[in-house]
């Protein structure tokens, strides 16, 4: 059961990335539309868009998974506090390790994110606590590199197209060659 939970969160996270990334991606469009037509119809852009909207649904997927992670962490302090009510004394290594795998086995995507524990030293009733607020502060951090990625890409993706983009610096105008249609041929006579 615990690997079709996992599976189902993936599943949806993957499928939320790629809505978020779709809403993303069409909303760079239009911003770069805006600024010049020709810009979204090179070839460079459809590259650097389809690598730029790959390396979002990654990032997206994996913040929306940590998010899920962090609900998970509220709950897993809330059984660990259970599992541990009538005991006392200090944790060792090896049991703050055996009780971040007993939590895992019940919320399998903790384990997808935090893999060792080591709260040696902390006293059983301040386990869960300091479990929970360890796996919360691993998780936001977590999330803001995500976002700093996610941000970083957008940035890169954009001043590349931007960057071959067929305007002229001098005018602002789009570069245009003259065709024979345009030109007057004296030659006739």
């Amino acid at each position: 059961m615990t690997f079709l939970s996992l599976f189902d969160t993936a599943f949806t996270s993957i499928l939320n990335g790629i809505v978020v990334t779709a809403a993303i991606m069409a909303i760079l469009y239009f911003i770069l539309k805006s600024f010049s037509r020709n810009m979204v119809r090179t070839p460079i852009f459809y590259i650097t868009g389809i690598v730029t909207a790959l390396l979002l649904v990654v990032q997206i997927s994996l913040m929306i998974g940590a998010m899920k992670a962090k609900d998970a962490a509220d709950s897993a302090e809330i059984y660990l506090s259970q599992l541990l009510e009538n005991s006392s004394g200090t944790v060792g290594a090896n049991d703050s390790q055996h009780y971040l795998d007993t939590v895992t086995e019940t919320f399998p995507i903790i384990g997808v994110y935090i893999g060792i524990a080591d709260f040696s030293g902390h006293d059983v009733s301040d386990l869960a606590e300091s479990m929970h607020e360890t796996m919360i502060s691993f998780l936001n951090t977590y999330i803001w590199h995500r976002v700093g990625w996610i941000i970083s890409i957008i940035i890169v993706g954009c001043l590349i197209v931007m960057m071959f983009d067929k305007r002229n610096p001098s005018t602002g105008k789009p570069k245009s060659k003259a065709t024979m249609a345009s030109r007057k041929n004296y030659d006739d006579f």
